[in-house]
């Protein structure tokens, strides 16, 4: 009982408001239909001394009822009793179950706010397949395993308070008997059974998370795994975690088992302690009657116990659940009340504002060098500036910290002379990101462009003018169904350029005041990135671009280009400045045949 009430305490906490009344009327009620079975009990156990002597009862008020011929009118009243208690719990389970529903989404719901709330570098360090089963299925059994069970605790509570006060008026010596037996029989379920339900479900969640971990990553690389024929061994892994794991529920379903069958058992033991006990103190007769009697109470005990040790396995087997949910819901709640009080939001000028980096560092949990270090440059408002350099040189780092995604661990950012940690969620409204790999889902590529799950959300012309910016308009309306059609599982449906262009046009939807481009153009040919690019350069001096690239072509007529080195800006200037003061640049600038001989003839032929 001490673990159900340690796991129950802090899942009540996560709750909607009102929960509680309801929980505490569920509970009231649950243990008022006991009072069914104390008035049933207490007939049954008056009635049974005279039906097993056969002697005349006498009752106060009723007088001999034996007289009057009330024995079977009696008789009948308590069967109703518990057909009455039988029909009203039913329809309090039915209440009671879709406001568990309610509370089963209320709960899922505070656990996704509180992933999306998380810091980001916490949220780069969580399995994507990890997150999403907890919200779903983790949260399912926490209010199915251990909310709803807990719950009807309070009903067979009543029913065994009862049966122990009708023992102890009727018998109070095999009362407590039968108390201390059974006594015995819970002790030893709770020191043998609990641990291990607890120890199944452990191993339950770990390895249910693995396999889903697996088969997301292997869905993910499907194309990869069959053309190199790794199909076996990705279902070797499968299988081996799917083993174990469906090994572990095997292991909750046995143990939740057990209970129901050491109760028997000890019940039959029960009639042969109970009989020997009122052998010696009332003899035959006395034997009879303790024997009925704790068999009418072992008919409403037995049960009533079997089910509550089924809740105690059913809360030990999924508190590893409720526990990680509980968690990751305070932590969640305490990083929003922390953001909320250290950092009050306000919003931005509606105006284009300067983006200035001062004495910049940022490290991440555990690395030896810090991945920027100590950078202040400023990013005009309306320009297009770049950031290049070699793998690892800290540019996506940049990018993050730009969107606010990172928190620097030194220095600072202002937008509009606003410390940026102030500004955070105005400054997100008006940026248009387009990563290297773009994420779709499987709705219309309408829904893609505007981000929007409920198609009554999208804006059609803004879809419309978007897919045109980014040069993927005339393409898509020459296909069935138009940006109506359905792209498919992550944009199958469409080519890898494809999919890059409609995740430029999802930048573009929203209007943005700073588009950032992370390698956004890395899936082009050389025709569509031209005209993509070209399209972008129009947006210069109403919006800020800012653009990470390999592929030099994009960024040549930038206004600034950042060249980053070890997580320093090493050097910074027009394109051509850039080339003449770092070789390896003017190395890579070369290569693309992008000297500034040739990008001056370029521009002469263009002009």
């Amino acid at each position: 009982m001490n673990s159900i009430l340690k796991v129950l305490g802090p899942l009540l906490k996560t709750l909607p408001e009102g929960s509680r009344r309801f929980l505490t009327g569920y509970a009231a009620a649950s243990a008022a239909l006991a009072l069914l079975d104390i008035v049933a009990l207490g007939l049954v156990a008056a009635l049974l001394p005279g039906l097993v002597s056969g002697q005349p009862m006498v009752w106060p008020v009723l007088g001999d009822i034996t007289e009057k011929g009330l024995v079977l009118p009696l008789l009948i009243f308590i069967c109703l009793l518990i057909v009455l208690k039988g029909i009203l719990a039913v329809m309090l389970l039915r209440f009671a179950t879709k406001r568990f529903a309610r509370h089963e989404v209320a709960i899922g719901d505070r656990l996704f706010a509180a992933y999306l709330a998380s810091p980001w570098e916490k949220r780069l360090g969580r399995n994507s397949a990890e997150i999403v089963r907890s919200v779903d299925v983790g949260v399912g059994i926490t209010v199915s395993g251990v909310l709803m069970p807990a719950m009807t605790l309070f009903g067979e509570l009543g029913t065994m308070v009862a049966v122990v006060v009708v023992l102890f008026i009727a018998q109070p010596l095999i009362a407590i008997v039968t108390m201390l037996y059974l006594g015995l029989v819970a002790l030893l379920l709770a020191k043998v059974i609990s641990p291990r339900a607890v120890a199944i479900g452990r191993q339950n969640r770990e390895w249910s998370n693995r396999t889903a971990k697996t088969l997301y990553e292997a869905l993910g690389a499907l194309k990869e795994i069959t053309l190199a024929d790794r199909g076996p061994e990705v279902q070797e892994q499968v299988h081996g975690t799917r083993t174990k794991s469906a090994l572990a529920r095997a292991g909750a379903i046995q143990i939740s088992q057990i209970p129901r069958y050491v109760l028997e058992t000890a019940l039959v033991v029960g009639f042969a302690l109970v009989g020997g006990v009122g052998l010696l103190v009332g003899g035959p007769a006395g034997a009879v009657s303790a024997i009925g009697l704790f068999a009418i109470a072992g008919f409403r005990l037995i049960p009533s116990l079997t089910r509550m040790q089924a809740v105690q396995s059913s809360v030990n087997t999924s508190a590893s659940f409720a526990r990680q949910v509980v968690e990751d819901i305070r932590e969640g709640d305490e990083e929003m009340a922390r953001q909320s009080k250290e950092r009050p939001q306000h919003d931005l000028a509606d105006t284009p504002a300067d983006i200035v980096l001062n004495d910049v560092s940022f490290s991440y949990p555990g690395a030896q060098a810090p991945a920027l270090d100590r950078i202040s440059i400023r990013i005009p408002a309306g320009s297009h500036v770049a950031f290049v350099g070699s793998s690892g040189a800290g540019k996506s780092t940049m990018v993050d910290i730009l969107l606010g995604l990172l928190e620097p661990t030194a220095g600072h950012i202002e937008v509009g002379g606003e410390r940026l940690e102030f500004v955070l969620t105005s400054w997100r409204k008006r940026i248009g990101y387009v990563p290297q790999e773009v994420s779709l889902f499987d709705a219309s590529v309408a829904q893609n462009v505007a981000l929007a799950w409920d198609e009554s959300k999208v804006d059609r012309e803004r879809v419309e003018t978007a897919l045109r910016r980014a040069q993927l308009l005339d393409t898509l309306l020459a296909r069935d169904g138009g940006i109506d059609a359905v792209v498919g599982e992550r944009g199958m449906a469409l080519s890898g350029g494809q999919r890059q262009r409609l995740g430029i046009a999802r930048a573009l939807y929203d209007n943005p005041q700073v588009l950032v481009m992370d390698e956004a153009t890395s899936a082009l040919d050389t025709a569509t990135e031209a005209a993509v690019t070209k399209a972008i350069n129009e947006l210069h001096g109403n919006v800020t671009v800012i653009t990470v690239a390999h592929r030099l072509a994009t960024i040549r007529h930038a206004d600034i280009v950042f060249f980053m080195r070890d997580g320093e800006v090493a050097a910074y200037g027009t394109f051509d400045d850039v080339v003449a003061r770092v070789p390896d640049f003017a190395e890579q600038a070369a290569l693309a045949g992008l000297t500034p001989q040739e990008v001056a003839a370029d521009e002469r032929s263009e002009a």
